[in-house]
This record gives C-alpha cells, structure tokens and sequence, in this order.
C-alpha cells in the first residue's frame, strides 16, 4: 500500500489499523507477509530509516554491569530490515532436547508442532531444500566425517547458510506494493499505553524528539528484537507484575578451545571449511553429542566445528592466519569490527614482525587465497559467511557455540539515562555461570572421547580452569527476556505469544524463547512468526 516517513507527520497525528507491528526486521516483516496473504490490514512500525543513522542507531546504546556481552549497540542495527542487515546467515532448527528443556525450562510446544512452519520459514530465508544432514545435501559426501558411526558423537549434521536474506532489501517492495501493509519508518514507538479494560489502547510515536504522534489497533505485535521489546515493556509498566520481563537473558557462548589433529591432513578441505549443496547453498559439517547421550549426562547443546588455530600468535607459521591477525587487528583499532566482546582479543594481535614474515613467505598463496574469497564472498550471490583455512600440518582447534541455561538473575533493567527521545536505556547483568561451565567443560570431554575412539583424529580437550577462565563473550543473540510459558509466575506470554493478562498483545521476538538452543535463532524467529500469523488470522476470522 504504502512505505511512508512519519517525519512528514504533524504533531498528534493519529493512525489506526487491524494489525499494527512494531520493528520490521525477520519477525515483523515476515508476520506483516503472511498476514498480508489473509488481507489483514496492518500497519508496520519502525524506528529506524530505509538506511542506517547514526542518531537513530544511538539509541540501542546501553551499559553493562560486566564486560560478559558485546555492547549492545554493536550487535544491532536499528533501521528497515533490522538486525538482518548484520546476520551472518548460519541457520539450523532446534532439535528436540531443546524443546524439552534439558537446560532448566521446557518449550510449551513440540518441535512436531513447528516443523511445518520450519519448512516455510526455510523458504523465504532462501535456504532452499530443508536438507540437515551432509548426506541429503552434498554430493558425493559420506554420511560419516568420523569415518563410522559413534555412539556418543553425531557426525552428520550440517549447517545451512542463508545469502544471507537482507529483510529490509529482499522484501520492502512486496511490503510497499501490498494492499493491505503499511509501512512508516522513522516510527519511535517510546511506549504502550493500556486502557481501562487492560489492552493496549495506544501506542505513543515519536518520529522526532518532542514531536508526538498516536497509533490504535485492534491487535499490537511488539517484533522490537530481544533487547529492545523488553525495554519497551519495561518502560511501559506492562507484564512486570511477576517481575519476568528482562530476565533469564541467555546468548551463545563461544570458544575456540583445545588442540585438534586429524590422522589424514589431506581430509581437511571436508571437514575444516564451506561446501556448496547440490542446490547451491553454502553448507558446514557440525559435530555433536548424540541426544541420548546428552540426556543421560542431563547436558546442554553444543554444536562444534573444526576450526584453525590461533591467528594470533604468529608461532603458527601460516601467513593466511598472520593476514586474519593483523586485519582483524586494524579493524579493531578503526572500530571497524565490533570493537567489543570476544573480539577484544584482537587489540594485540600477537608480534607484528613475526607475522610480517609469514606474509613475505607465501605471498603467492596469499593472492590465490584473495581471488578465492573475494569470489564466494563479495561476487557470489549467496555471500560465504565467513574465514576458514586449510591446515597443512592438520592441526585445528575445535569451535563452539553453546546452548546457556535460563538464570533470572542474567537480566536487564531500565538505567537511570535516557535516549533522546526519552526512553530510559537498558542495563545488562550478564554471566556465564560455573555451573553452565562445568557442563560444556564435560560436553567437551565427552567429544573428545567420541573422537579418538574413531581414529579419525585426536583431540585434547581444554582443562576445567580454562573452561572457567574462558572470555565465552558474545551478545548477537538475545534469548529468553520475555519468555513464553505456561504461567503468568515464571513466564512473559503464552504459547500463542500473548502477553499474560493483556489480551491484545502479543511479541514476536527471539526474547520468547524459553531456552536458547545452540543454534543462532533467526530460523525458528521466523518459524515462529509464521505460526503467530496464522493464529491472528484464525483470530480475524472469528471477530468478524
């Protein structure tokens, strides 16, 4: 219908709609899709522009109580599109422990019940086939990387990788040409309003510091992304009467850990970098502990990979790794490159001569390597994700990312500063408890014994103090904030995602997930989504 800036709005302008979503990236667009499909009428609200603003992205600044997560504004984009303009791509479902909540809080939903919205939310993020394993989607390739089936190790997963799907590229024209969709950037929405019956009665817009403007709608779908739809609730006093909004905050911790050797080096291009599926999609093999042995040992997910050595220290000998080093190095410095959290590390960057030198040794491999990567990742449509390398020696490390069990004391609160358009920021209390740890610490000998019982390769698991002592620093997942349930006590909304006790709103966020899983959360967003969009039009259906 329309793709509008609410700055060309007077002062108390006034909007209504069926459907008003507030943020348009993966959920609030793909909601506004599907909901256009059943010609519902809805009204898209967003805080940002068609392309990024320093001013508008200043508002997701916040503090943190420790260094345990990225700044909160580097991981974020605030604009059309949302976050999608910063996702790497990586997709993969949760898996059926995950739903059931070995980390501390079950899914009040079966992994069954959204597997046909999985299939659909594969579709639009163009992961084309819902293939998972490596023998459905390579060609050629074993069904084992391990050589064998092991009983404690799955070998056969992959992950997929999206372009990655740009939302506020790849769909704002079939947003702007609906009949049925509106879209307004430059859309503040600085709080909720209820009225005497409890719903949601307005929702207060500033498209300007000082300047006010008011949206009514039937139904409200807060799609602000983790962090932001829990600030929102928080400032409007809404859900917080059982103290569970903000809280039980999970990411994915992160590592690089260990000391990996494979028998045969020459099997290192199919286990330690990106391959293309038979339908074009850049693929990944993943390592990880079979569900059963996770229950038995009541573990958390982790989903591992095999991964190079420390760019850092220059002792390595590999000049692509020194390269990796100093730019990462560079780009740190420049604040370039999420100049917080894991990536930290990187200010040192290890000796810089040493590194120089194994640059000056394999220059010729340097520029083959260069041609390579600019090819798959700025020429090839679907964008390779991210640097991998080949190990001549065949010594890897093992990457992990790990599901985090729900704490209500990982949590964010309302500061005491404010945005410039009034809106306290958010203050993060976040950590990596012991006992989460422990947990991955014995996940990872337990890897390790599944490994080199194959003779495929030898791995050397770190030690529990290092497990302890390690950085596990990441915020681009925000899990958990609003969490859906099955009670208004220990739970944000219900399993339709309706927030408890107020009958006209509902979130659409990573937020609700009760747990994190191990596998970033875009995927089942949109999974999600798609579900919320068919139960609000059952919904339309019988008001009308």
């Amino acid at each position: 219908m329309s793709i509008a800036d609410a700055r060309d709005l007077p002062a108390g302008a006034h909007l209504t709609a069926t459907v008003a979503i507030i943020g348009s990236g993966p959920a609030g667009t793909t909601l506004a899709l599907e909901l256009a499909r059943y010609g519902i009428d809805v009204l898209v609200l967003d805080g940002g522009g068609l392309t990024p603003d320093k001013a508008t992205q200043d508002s997701l600044r916040g503090d943190a109580a420790s260094q345990q997560v990225e700044s909160i504004d580097k991981v974020r984009e605030k604009r059309v599109g949302g976050t999608s303009h910063r996702w790497g791509g990586r997709t993969y479902p949760f898996d059926t422990t995950e739903f059931d909540g070995l980390a501390g809080s079950a899914w009040p939903m079966t992994r069954d019940e959204l597997l046909p919205y999985y299939r659909r939310a594969a579709h639009l993020l163009e992961l084309n086939r819902f293939e998972w394993t490596a023998a459905e989607a390579i060609d050629g390739a074993p069904q084992h990387l391990l050589g064998a089936r092991s009983d404690v190790v799955d070998d056969e997963a992959i992950w997929r990788w999206s372009p990655p799907t740009k939302f506020g590229e790849v769909f704002r024209d079939r947003l702007g040409d609906s009949p049925t969709v509106r879209l307004l950037h430059h859309a503040n929405v600085t709080r909720l309003v209820r009225d005497e019956s409890g719903r949601i009665g307005e929702i207060e817009v500033s498209p300007v510091p000082g300047r006010r403007v008011t949206v009514t709608a039937e139904t409200v779908v807060v799609a602000a992304g983790g962090l932001e739809t829990a600030r929102l609730l928080l400032h409007s006093g809404i859900g917080t009467e059982h103290d569970q909004v903000g809280r039980h905050y999970m990411i994915h911790p992160i590592g690089e850990v260990g000391r990996l050797t494979l028998t045969d080096p020459a099997s290192a291009p199919t286990v330690a970098t990106f391959a293309k599926s038979h339908d074009g999609v850049w693929v990944r093999r993943l390592l990880q502990l079979r569900d059963e042995v996770r229950r038995e040992h009541r573990l958390l997910n982790m989903g591992f990979a095999v991964w190079y050595l420390d760019p850092r220290d220059p002792t390595h000998g590999d000049a692509l790794l020194s390269a990796f080093a100093l730019a990462r190095k560079a780009l740190f410095h420049t604040g370039g490159f999420k100049a917080s959290g894991m990536h930290r590390r990187y200010a040192e960057g290890g000796d810089t001569a040493a590194h120089v030198r194994n640059l000056v040794g394999d220059l010729p491999g340097l520029a083959r390597f260069a041609v390579r990567f600019t090819r798959d990742r700025w020429i090839d449509p679907r964008q390779r994700a991210s640097f991998t390398q080949v190990s001549r020696t065949g010594e890897y490390r093992i990457r992990f990312d790990a599901e985090q069990s729900p704490d209500p004391d990982n949590r964010v609160t309302l500061s005491d500063e404010r945005d410039a358009w009034g809106v306290p920021r958010l203050h993060v209390e976040h950590r990596v408890s012991a006992a989460d740890r422990t947990n991955m610490h014995r996940s990872l000998e337990l890897l390790a014994e599944g490994i080199n019982a194959t003779g495929w390769a030898r791995y050397t698991p770190p030690t529990l103090d290092e497990m302890l002592a390690a950085p596990m620093i990441d915020g681009t997942h925000q899990m958990g904030l609003t969490r859906m349930g099955t009670s208004p006590a220990d739970s944000v909304v219900d399993t339709d995602l309706r927030a408890w006790g107020v009958d006209n709103l509902h979130l659409a966020t990573s937020g609700v997930f009760p747990t994190s899983g191990m596998a970033g959360p875009t995927l089942t967003i949109v999974a999600l989504s798609m579900r919320l969009a068919d139960h609000l039009s059952r919904r339309s259906t019988r008001c009308r």
